[in-house]
C-alpha cells in the first residue's frame, strides 16, 4: 500500500510505488512553509497519516493526471494544524477523498480545480471538534461535464467552535456540471457553529444541490434506541459512530472507534 507518515510538517516515512511522484520542499529563506507535492500518474490509492506534537503549517499540492482514478485516505491527530490544499484534476479523472481529524484545532483551505471534461471530485471529511476549527473549501468547475460531491460532517464538543465554508463555481460557458454539498454539524455544546454553503452558478444547464444542518440528534433517534434497552450514553455512542464512520471501510474503523470511545463510552 502507498503510505506517507508526516510528523509535524516533515514526511518521515514515504512508501510509494511508481504510480505516484512525490516531492518534499522544505522551508527556507524564501518559503516559510514546508510543501508536499503529489502527482498521481496512474490509478492507485494512498494513505497519509499526520501526527502533530506541535502547531504546524503545511502546503499540499495534488495533481491527478488524465484518465486516472485516485483514492486518498487521510488521518490527522495532535496539535493545531494550519494547512492549504490545492488539487488539479485533469480530463476523465476521478478523485475520492476520505478524511478523519482529531485535532486540538484546525484551519484548513482546500482549493479544487476541475481542469478537464468529466473530471470528478468526491470529498468526505469527518472531524471531532474540541476547539476552534475552520474549514474553507472552494471548487472551480473549469470545464463542462465535471462533478463535485462535497460532504463535511463534524461533532462539536468541549470548547469546540466548528465552521464549514463551502463554495462551488461554474462560469456561464460551462454546462452539464453537477455540484452537491452536504454539510452537517452535531453540536453537543452551546457554542456557536456555522455552515456557509455557496453556489455561484452562471449557467442554467447545471445540477446543483446543497444541504446544511446544525443541531443535536433527534429525540426520536435516542428514544428508539432506548426502547431497544440501550441507555442514553450508549445510544449517543452508537449514533456518533454511525455519523462519523458510516462512509469509511471497516479496515479503517478500528482506530477511529477507539478515538470515539475516549469521549462516549
Amino acid at each position: 500500500m502507498n503510505k506517507i507518515i508526516v510528523v509535524n510538517d516533515i514526511p518521515e516515512i514515504v512508501s510509494l510505488d511508481d504510480k505516484i511522484e512525490f516531492t518534499f520542499l522544505e522551508k527556507n529563506e524564501l518559503f516559510s512553509i514546508n510543501s508536499l507535492k503529489i502527482k498521481v500518474k496512474k490509478s492507485t490509492s494512498l494513505e497519509i497519516e499526520y501526527r502533530s506534537q506541535e502547531n504546524t503549517k503545511l502546503d499540499i499540492f495534488i495533481s491527478v493526471k488524465e484518465n486516472v482514478k485516485f483514492k486518498l485516505f487521510e488521518y490527522r491527530e495532535g496539535n493545531h494544524t494550519k494547512v492549504q490544499y490545492k488539487y488539479y484534476l485533469e480530463e476523465n479523472s476521478k478523485t475520492d477523498i476520505d478524511k478523519f481529524y482529531h485535532l486540538s484545532g484546525a484551519k484548513e483551505m482546500v482549493i479544487v480545480n476541475l481542469n478537464g471534461k468529466k473530471a470528478e471530485f468526491n470529498y468526505n471529511l469527518k472531524t471531532i471538534s474540541v476547539n476552534e476549527e475552520k474549514y474553507d473549501l472552494i471548487v472551480y468547475h473549469n470545464y463542462s461535464n465535471t462533478v463535485s460531491n462535497i460532504k463535511n460532517n463534524g461533532v462539536n464538543i468541549l470548547d469546540g467552535v466548528l465552521t464549514f465554508n463551502v463554495s462551488g463555481f461554474v462560469l456561464n460557458n460551462k454546462k452539464d456540471c453537477i455540484l452537491n454539498q452536504n454539510n452537517r454539524i452535531i453540536n453537543l455544546t452551546d457554542n456557536k457553529c456555522q455552515i456557509n454553503p455557496n453556489l455561484f452558478i452562471d449557467n442554467n444547464d447545471v445540477e446543483a444541490n446543497h444541504s446544511a444542518l446544525i443541531g443535536r440528534f433527534s429525540d426520536e433517534e435516542i428514544f428508539y434506541l432506548q426502547r431497544l434497552g440501550i441507555d442514553e450514553s450508549n445510544a449517543t455512542n452508537l449514533l456518533i459512530k454511525g455519523f462519523l464512520l458510516s462512509d469509511f471501510k471497516k479496515t479503517k474503523q478500528s482506530k477511529l472507534i477507539k478515538i470515539i470511545d475516549q469521549y462516549w463510552r
